[in-house]
């Protein structure tokens, strides 16, 4: 995890930086002052008047239970739907409409999300830094690239996904920056016996 996770700390963290953008927002401060009685800490004299504030604020604190819980953030789908609970796929849908309708979200809303360790804007493009970055380390620990190792459960994956981007690169469908960041880490001095 990333420094402290607790409701109240990303709350406290979210009302810092929010309060930094001077936003004049109704709507924000009804959803900073739910997300902080979701968080465990509303003075009596400050309610909070929207209902929706008031939701909202309760699944962004069940979306960081979710991930706090399984180390992971809620997913919306899986090859095996039948596997998947269903109030785990809502919480991984209602992250996809935050980020789908980004521009009608308050300035309080997307700072909050910005703090959450479990929420992300962009999943897939973190997913693919988060590989990359593990095929990096093995390269530079081992001086060889990942293999298909049944024993070491980190190192598979890594291969796997690498064997996707290679083929990804050499039929076109990986392009511009990710192409050349795919090239650089086949050219890493330790790979090439330096």
């Amino acid at each position: 995890m990333h420094g402290d996770s607790t409701p109240k700390y990303l709350h406290d963290q979210a009302a810092k930086r929010w309060a930094e953008l001077d936003d004049q927002d109704p709507r924000s401060r009804d959803y900073l002052l739910a997300d902080e009685s979701a968080s465990g800490g509303v003075a009596p004299d400050r309610a909070v008047t929207s209902k929706l504030a008031i939701k909202w604020a309760n699944l962004v604190f069940r979306y960081e239970s979710f991930w706090r819980e399984e180390g992971r953030s809620p997913r919306e789908n899986t090859r095996n739907r039948n596997a998947l609970p269903p109030s785990e796929r809502r919480l991984g849908e209602w992250a996809r409409y935050q980020r789908r309708f980004e521009d009608g979200l308050t300035q309080f809303q997307k700072v909050r999300l910005d703090v959450s360790p479990a929420f992300s804007w962009d999943p897939w493009g973190q997913r693919w830094e988060q590989n990359y970055s593990m095929c990096e380390r093995i390269i530079t620990e081992t001086g060889v690239l990942p293999r298909l190792v049944a024993d070491d459960q980190t190192e598979f994956a890594s291969a796997r996904w690498l064997n996707r981007q290679l083929l990804f690169l050499r039929t076109g469908a990986l392009t511009g920056t990710r192409a050349d960041r795919l090239r650089a880490l086949l050219t890493l001095p330790r790979l090439n016996g330096a």
